[in-house]
Formats: structure tokens, sequence, C-alpha cells
């Protein structure tokens, strides 16, 4: 190039106004800097669109502190919640209100027994924990953990297993007098520490299940990202009517009747759906629960639903609290899609597991049985797919939620 710039110049230096070698000689040299910065700019803009995708894939922007494996430790000696001021409660399971905040604690309960030093299971298992926030019809007061599953992912195996936690489960809270779980959240919060790691941490001890992560999203959002999806097909076991106080509807109630089968829901209907006290047991409950998560999995598999996740993304990214990254949230998806449907388990902690009982101040709880919860959490991985009833329960009556005079 500067050989032609040299042959074009005249014995001076001096540059011919005519001469054609000098004209091509100029525009060679301008194509190749344009050339060159156009390059270098691209280099530099790929770089950045590179370090910005890094960076949000990277972050977490739904809570600021990171979990740090909630792990129960080895070899700790609990109280056992089996105190003189409980009595035997008339109901198997308990029923309080979950769109109603609880009443003051229970007295402290003193201890008269303790369990044998526990130690955690599946240490080589990813556990994550899964919280529905649920608040008063109207919105307002505080947000119950009223929805409690534990995700425990056998990656060697390509397994997956469901664990629902009954959210009237009387627990011990640092710090606190024992209440029940699903006012754990909120306990936190009143004592400014972080809910979500203070949640899992609970649930990790009672359970002597450790948590690596966890994620709590508020129905009304997971009612909005169902819609986004475009509704979830669920298998409905027995037929229910209820009725639930929204202030959306009409008349300020919305009714829920819904037959046995297969069911196409859409986001109200399969919140109500997760929330009706059909059958009189939040046991009951919890395998609705597990069913419309389910239903969502097979919905994500579909072309229409894979096609509907920006819309699904966008209904839950500004809604969401957990400590994952994006990255770390893309990738769980990923799995959970990979894994053969037969390698996936539900099993929901009931009366085998827990007893009805009532607090000295009349109020309804589940006492814990440790020793039989270790023996479920055994044989988690031959459970049956979430959702499924046991082959002995009969339904209950389609009305029996609106017969027993309750509201969810």
């Amino acid at each position: 190039m500067l050989a032609a710039l040299r042959a074009a110049e005249g014995p001076h230096g001096t540059r011919p106004r005519s001469s054609p070698n000098a004209g091509v000689a100029v525009a060679v040299v301008g194509r190749v800097v344009k050339r060159r910065w156009f390059s270098w700019l691209c280099g530099v803009g790929a770089l950045l669109a590179l370090w910005r995708a890094g960076n949000w894939l990277w972050a977490t922007p739904y809570s600021g502190e990171r979990l740090n494996a909630a792990t129960p430790q080895a070899g700790i000696q609990r109280a056992a919640l089996a105190p003189p001021v409980l009595e035997r409660a008339s109901a198997p399971a308990p029923e309080p209100s979950a769109s109603v905040s609880p009443a003051s604690p229970p007295k402290p309960i003193e201890a008269t027994a303790s369990i044998p030093a526990r130690t955690p299971l599946f240490t080589n298992t990813r556990n994550f924990l899964l919280v529905g926030l649920d608040r008063r019809a109207d919105g307002t007061g505080p947000a119950l953990a009223d929805t409690l599953v534990v995700v425990v992912l056998d990656e060697q195996a390509g397994h997956v297993g469901l664990v629902s936690v009954p959210r009237d489960l009387y627990v011990d809270i640092p710090d606190a007098a024992p209440d029940r779980i699903n006012t754990v959240y909120n306990v936190a919060r009143r004592a400014k520490k972080a809910p979500l790691p203070f949640l899992a941490r609970v649930v990790a001890d009672t359970l002597a299940l450790p948590i690596e992560h966890a994620l709590a999203i508020d129905l009304g959002v997971f009612e909005r990202g169902i819609d986004a999806l475009g509704g979830v097909d669920v298998e409905v076991p027995c037929p229910i009517l209820d009725r639930f106080l929204d202030a959306r509807a009409p008349e300020g109630r919305r009714t829920l009747d819904i037959a046995e089968g297969k069911q196409r829901m859409d986001g109200a209907t399969a919140a109500m759906y997760v929330r009706s006290r059909h059958g009189r047991s939040d046991w009951d409950r919890a395998r609705r629960q597990q069913a419309v998560l389910l239903g969502l999995r097979h919905e994500l598999e579909t072309f229409g639903g894979f096609s509907r996740l920006p819309s699904l993304w966008d209904a839950l990214e500004a809604s969401v609290e957990t400590d994952l990254r994006r990255i770390e949230l893309f990738g769980l998806a990923r799995r959970a899609l990979g894994i053969d449907p037969t390698h996936l388990h539900g099993l929901v902690l009931g009366a085998e597991q827990a007893h009805g009982e009532r607090t000295s101040d009349g109020r309804a709880v589940l006492i814990p049985d440790h020793d039989a919860i270790e023996r479920a959490l055994r044989g988690l991985f031959s459970a049956p797919s979430p959702g499924v009833r046991p082959k002995s329960a009969k339904c209950a009556p389609k009305d029996a939620a609106l017969r027993s005079g309750t509201r969810a």
C-alpha cells in the first residue's frame, strides 16, 4: 500500500493532480481504514454485548442474600413438641383460614422429651424449596407461606421428587416461640431477617434435609403465569364445587365448579383449585398443588407452551423472590423438562407423619413425627407420580367445602 502511494508521488514528494494512481491509492487506503474501524467497532460491540449478557444471566435480581445451603447439622438434639398443654383435635387435619393471618402465637411449649439425633438425608442430591405466598382476598395483610414444596433432584439417577410440607406443621422457630410453619416467613420479616433463607433453614431442620436454594412466588403471580401460557391441563380425581372471595368478580365471589377427569384450567381456576378445602384436608390440597405443577411441566413441553415462554417470563420476572441466578433458573428449567416422566415422584407428608392437636389457646396444629418423616423421605424415589391420590382414598361430596361452612 505504501509502495503504491510513493509511486503516485512526484520527484519531491508532490502528488500530481491528474495522476490516476494517486486517486486509486487514496481510495484503497480509505476502504482499508473503514474496514478496520468497522471490524474494531464490531468486536468492541460484541464484547460489550457478551459482557452485558453474562451480567444479566449471572445476576441475582430477586433477592440480595444467597442461602449458602441451609443444611441441618447432624447430631443435634431437638425438643419434641408433645407437651401436655396440647389436646387432641377432633378433626384429623386442621383447617385454619388460609386468607387470614393467624392469631397470636401459642404460649411457649415446654419440652418433655427429645428425639434421636438425625443425619441429613439426600446429601448427594440438589434440594430446592418452592414457596407459594397467599394473601387475604383483598390483597392486604401479611402473606402466609401456605404452599411449601421441596424439590429433590437426583441428577446422577435422573429422578425428581416433590415433597409437600403441611402448612400447619408445628415447628421450632429460632429466637421465637414454636408455631405453624406457614407463619415462619412473616416471623422473619417482623424480626427484620431475610425471610426466605430463614424459612429454608426451618424447613431444612424440620425435615433433616439440606436446602440448597429457595424460590418464593405470590399465588396471584402464579395465576398470571398460567394465563400467560394459555392455561394448563390438570387431572382432577374428584369433582369440586367451592366459592371464593374475589374482588374482581361482579359480586365479590367466584365459583369453582369442576368435574372429574382431565380439565383445562385458566389461571383463576387453577388458583382456586389449589386453594380449595375440598376433602377437609391439607393433604388433599397438597396433592392438587403437585398435580398443577405437573400440568405446568407438561404444558411447557408442548410447542405452544414453549413459544409462550417469553410471556411467562414477563409475568414472573418482577415478582419472584429467590437467591438463584438467572442462568441457574434456566439450567434447572432445562433439567426439569428433560426428566423422564416415569422418574417424577410425589410425596405428601400426611397423617402417618403428623397428627392433629390443639394448642392451649384452641388453635389446630399438626405435630410432626420426625422418625416417620425420615422413613417417608427414604422412600421418595419409589413414590408414585406427583398429585396421585392413594387408591384407598374416597372422594368427598362435591360440595364438601361449602358444607363445612368455611371459605378459602
